[in-house]
């Protein structure tokens, strides 16, 4: 009881700058519209923001929610594929020298040029908005796995090789532990890409989702939904990183960057 009532304090204590931070900005960014007055359709003042967020706008949760489970299945998906490539890499050189220009070439071209060719293969349904994510999502992965694969300490792999470890020992008891910043590092870049992804992929073709309310409400001028849309798209990528972030802190707790934080 007391260690949960020891952590809840330090979480209080971190998110509390933010929390001053947030409520300032709110109050300047509301007096500095109303004395202006300036029209919503440039800027709407935070109370119009948060009205289209909740009041009337009950539907906006559940495009939140569709955009967030194309978000978590793309980045799953392109997590998966993206260590499994990483490990590969880690593992063949020829293999990393031969594919490594064409995964720094796919990264480079715009979701927004993907997406429609996906939308092709895929056609317009769910599917093609979880491959869009997936392929937003798999690269940062694949070269933290195979960097993190290759950090590992000679001294201990030298101990591993007396002992006469078996090549899956050595990954699973030395390799993969080792590996586990460098791999969180690119799921957090993975998390919050996805939900780039889902809504980019949203804007090509889509009914529903943020990215959807997001265009009609531009073709419209609703400006304040619009805001709303983006404040619970960022929201959702918020809350999808401190998921991730709270996995990291769980699993690899005995990092010296975990120990820092604390």
């Amino acid at each position: 009881m007391t260690d949960l009532r020891a952590r809840l304090t330090g979480y209080a204590v971190a998110a509390f700058p933010v929390a001053v931070t947030t409520i300032i900005l709110v109050i300047v960014w509301e007096v500095l519209v109303t004395v202006t007055g300036t029209p919503a359709y440039i800027i709407p003042a935070p109370s119009r923001i948060w009205d289209a967020l909740f009041s009337g706008n009950a539907n906006l949760a559940w495009h939140t929610a569709l955009t967030g489970f194309e978000s978590i299945a793309g980045f799953i998906i392109g997590s998966v594929l993206g260590a499994l490539l990483g490990i590969v890499f880690a593992y063949s050189r020829f293999i990393a020298r031969s594919l490594m220009p064409y995964v720094i070439a796919s990264n480079t071209i715009p979701v927004v040029a993907v997406a429609p060719i996906i939308m092709l293969w895929f056609g317009s349904g769910l599917g093609s908005k979880i491959a869009v994510t997936a392929f937003l999502s798999f690269f940062p992965l694949a070269l933290n796995m195979m960097k993190g694969l290759q950090s590992y300490d000679r001294t201990v792999m030298e101990v591993f090789h007396v002992a006469a470890a078996t090549p899956t020992q050595r990954f699973f008891k030395m390799r993969l532990p080792s590996a586990l910043p460098y791999i969180f590092v690119g799921l957090k870049l993975n998390v919050t890409f996805s939900v780039i992804g889902a809504i980019v992929s949203e804007f090509v073709q889509a009914d529903r989702g943020l990215g959807f309310v997001i265009m009609t409400a531009y073709r419209t001028l609703n400006m304040p939904r619009l805001w709303a849309a983006m404040l619970a798209s960022a929201l959702l990528g918020i809350l999808l990183f401190v998921l991730v972030a709270a996995a990291e802190r769980l699993l690899i707790p005995w990092h010296s960057s975990m120990r820092e934080a604390k």
